[in-house]
């Protein structure tokens, strides 16, 4: 499960500038330091007391930062500035649901920050039918997992196990080509043997905006060639759902997509979430140029045209696998007609595919359990999971 840490500490009003501006140096320093490091959130309590809330992926991994103390520069730094530590505690992370907290556990698969999932159980013993989530944010460090969330607690309560994954993201290290693709891979292929209560044969990818790329580039993994990365998927899923997607990444990147992100201040599409992590505006507001495409995929397409071939949905060879694309009409973010010529080539491949468009729907319409879009998203997903299962290889 979990953890949670917990520890009060104090700071002179003449140090908590020092502090606060030491603090993002110390983060960067555990994520690249401390193995099972999730995340860390500062509360201020009064004047001069602070509670410090890091969740940790298991009780070893605090254990072990602990033993490490501070190890690093940015480290000592950071607790130079505190007074004194007035309280330490731990406990099990529980997640507040529409029927009642859920237990979440954070599951690390693979050694950097970003490489982790959150496995998320209904009630009962199983198995249950999977839901991989993968969030959007234009491949881009800003945003993370827990921008989806409220897909998550209407899936599992409907009784599904959801997996809502992480991964490295264009800003931080290994972000990009090949580690995006990479980590997405890895994170859908650890189901196999991560819970005994998964069905890790009805396993449905969704992802909405970058995230819906993702899941579509993954759903077509065993299709791939053998030199591309991701190939020889050990989970196949057995439905896609694609939520506000850029499903073509020659169009995205011939219109700039993402260009947008250079200016940090340019207005956000409605309802967009807060950025999770804004230290991460200027390196990407960097990077962008004229557009984020070339950065996810390590080239441009007139220059490597086999990378488009390996991740743009539009370009990939037929996955086998029912789709269900939707998009609102209204999206100020991704154009729609990316994920209409996506439905056209599935379905002009011999494949099953369903578009469905939301008449005046913004980008994050498609993603709130409180839209009617979404009845029909969670009826067809109960529709693929109850078909007769695939015989897999």
């Amino acid at each position: 499960m979990s953890v949670l840490e917990m520890t009060t500490f104090t700071v002179t009003p003449q140090s908590t500038p020092a502090m606060l501006a030491a603090r993002p140096a110390m983060l960067d320093a555990f994520r690249a330091d401390r193995r099972g490091f999730v995340s860390a959130r500062l509360v201020r309590l009064d004047e001069t007391t602070w509670l410090d809330l890091v969740e940790w992926t298991d009780d070893a991994a605090w254990d072990e930062s602990r033993a490490k103390g501070a190890n690093r520069p940015e480290i000592a730094a950071f607790f130079a500035t505190i007074a004194a530590v007035t309280a330490a505690d731990r406990g099990l992370r529980y997640d507040d649901g529409a029927d009642g907290p859920r237990t979440v556990r954070t599951v690390a698969y693979g050694p950097e920050p970003s490489q982790v999932g959150e496995l998320y159980l209904p009630d009962g013993d199983g198995p249950f039918p999977v839901v991989v989530v993968v969030h959007g944010g234009y491949w881009a460090a800003m945003w993370d997992r827990r921008q989806i969330t409220d897909v998550v607690d209407d899936l599992v309560g409907r009784g599904y196990a959801v997996w809502n994954v992480e991964y490295r993201r264009i800003g931080e290290p290994g972000g990009g080509w090949p580690g995006t693709f990479l980590d997405v891979a890895a994170a859908v292929d650890a189901l196999d043997g991560l819970d005994p209560a998964l069905d890790t044969g009805r396993v449905v990818l969704l992802g909405h905006s970058a995230g819906g790329h993702l899941a579509t580039w993954a759903a077509h993994r065993a299709a791939l060639p053998a030199e591309a990365p991701g190939s020889h998927p050990r989970i196949e899923p057995v439905g896609l759902v694609s939520l506000g997607a850029p499903l073509d990444l020659r169009a995205a990147e011939a219109e700039a997509f993402g260009s947008a992100l250079a200016d940090p201040d340019a207005a956000p599409p409605k309802d967009a979430p807060d950025s999770a992590r804004p230290e991460a505006w200027p390196v990407v507001a960097g990077l962008v140029g004229a557009g984020i495409v070339p950065l996810l995929v390590g080239a441009r397409a007139d220059g490597r045209p086999d990378r488009h071939a390996w991740t743009s949905p539009t370009e990939l060879a037929p996955a086998g696998v029912p789709v269900l694309a939707v998009h609102g009409t209204a999206d100020e973010a991704v154009p729609a007609e990316w994920s209409r010529r996506y439905v056209d080539k599935v379905i002009a491949d011999g494949g099953t595919a369903r578009y469905v468009e939301v008449e005046g729907g913004t980008h994050f319409d498609v993603v709130h359990p409180s839209h009617p879009v979404w009845a029909t998203v969670t009826g067809w997903i109960d529709e693929v999971v109850a078909a007769p299962r695939r015989d897999l290889p």
